[in-house]
């Protein structure tokens, strides 16, 4: 009894050891009997040498579409700041009191236009006080030269009457610029702000009443950094958009470069005017510039998606079908918009490029043209050029 218990576990252990020589080599006559196919019911099917090849025949769906030829334009982006065409404060020269507004807040008037008046009595009063002066020193000369003439005055005394008439005339001049800068006048054509006074203020000289305001055209302030100074010009395009219009672009052009360059943060300033008819921009609005440098009419541009890594895995490159089959092209790239890439290199106007599909292609891959939108990459998505 002692004896045959190891016999008897022996011979378990030699028959488990042997149930599993069997399923791993499982022979072509064991795979046909009753335990081959109880042995491996449950294993997957191992591929053979011919099956291993013919994943080399197997076509690769993919959506492919065509290198177009596109006007694409090279452009340096800035943040500027809208600025009225012209401004001033309406201010009085001398003070005095308001009499009489002539104008509405937020009204357009003309160039010209009487804005404000002050009280003129004072001015009034002194304008005749010097004329009345004037017509005394006229009459003393008068006889002043007669006397010279009859040899009974002093050329003396002539040159004293003299002087005291062109005094008395400087008086008079004086007199009525005073009068008449109690009128305040638009010097342009423009929009009236908000009034800061009312009828019977005594405003001070130089205090600020209103403004007037210039709005079409509109100016835009921007800054760009001295590395494209080369590149920018007068007349040249920008693209303007400001967040309180922010489904409206607007179109402007460069008049002035300013002449020197910030030295603590080497930019250079440019100014451009923008059409604003409608008084949509104001003075003030934050803007995004785009400064139009470069234009290319006859670009070759293709997707974005359409970009993978090279072989070498530095440089870009996309996926070309030719005859049913993938080739992997190395490609230059531009300027990049709104989902697309321009190629400078690598791609002519016509080529198919494949927009998806590509993480299972391979150089050479022999690929089958699916509809859009049924190709779906399984996996992690496919690493995309630089």
């Amino acid at each position: 009894m002692t004896l045959s218990r190891p016999l008897t576990l022996f011979g378990a252990i030699l028959v488990f050891g042997l149930a599993a020589v069997l399923w791993w080599a499982q022979p072509s006559w064991l795979a046909g009997s009753w335990l081959g196919g109880w042995i491996g019911r449950d294993q997957p099917a191992r591929a053979t040498g011919s099956g291993g090849r013919s994943g080399d025949a197997a076509t690769v769906p993919v959506e492919i579409t065509r290198a177009m030829r596109e006007r694409v334009a090279d452009q340096v982006e800035a943040l500027g700041t809208l600025v009225a065409n012209e401004q001033i404060p309406i201010a009085s020269e001398i003070s005095g009191r308001i009499v009489a507004f002539h104008f509405r807040e937020g009204q357009d008037v003309e160039a010209g236009s009487t804005l404000v008046e002050l009280d003129p009595q004072i001015a009034r009063a002194e304008l005749q006080q010097a004329r009345a002066s004037l017509s005394l020193a006229e009459d003393v000369y008068a006889r002043s030269q007669t006397l010279v003439e009859r040899g009974a005055g002093t050329q003396v005394a002539l040159e004293q009457a003299a002087a005291q008439l062109a005094v008395a005339r400087a008086n008079v001049a004086s007199a009525e610029i005073k009068l008449g800068q109690l009128t305040l006048l638009a010097p342009f054509a423009g929009t009236m702000g908000l009034r800061n006074s009312s009828v019977g203020s005594i405003v001070a000289v130089g205090q600020v009443i209103t403004t007037l305001t210039s709005l079409d055209p509109i100016k835009v302030d921007f800054s760009i950094p001295e590395l494209f100074l080369s590149a920018v010009r007068v007349g040249q395009v920008v693209d303007v958009r400001v967040d309180a219009v922010p489904d409206r672009p607007f179109a402007g052009t460069v008049y002035a470069i300013d002449p020197t360059i910030e030295a603590s943060s080497r930019v250079v300033r440019l100014r451009a005017t923008i059409p604003n008819t409608d008084r949509t921009l104001r003075p003030g609005l934050f803007a995004r510039v785009a400064l139009t440098t470069a234009v290319r009419d006859d670009a070759i541009v293709v997707p974005e998606a359409a970009l993978v890594v090279s072989a070498t895995g530095q440089e870009a490159a996309v996926y070309v079908v030719r005859e049913d089959r993938a080739a992997l092209v190395q490609v230059d790239t531009g300027r990049r918009f709104g989902g697309k890439v321009e190629i400078t290199r690598g791609l002519v106007a016509g080529d198919q490029v494949v927009v998806a599909g590509q993480i299972r292609l391979r150089d050479g891959a022999r690929v089958t043209v699916a509809t859009p939108g049924r190709v779906s990459d399984s996996g992690p998505a496919p690493e995309r050029a630089p």
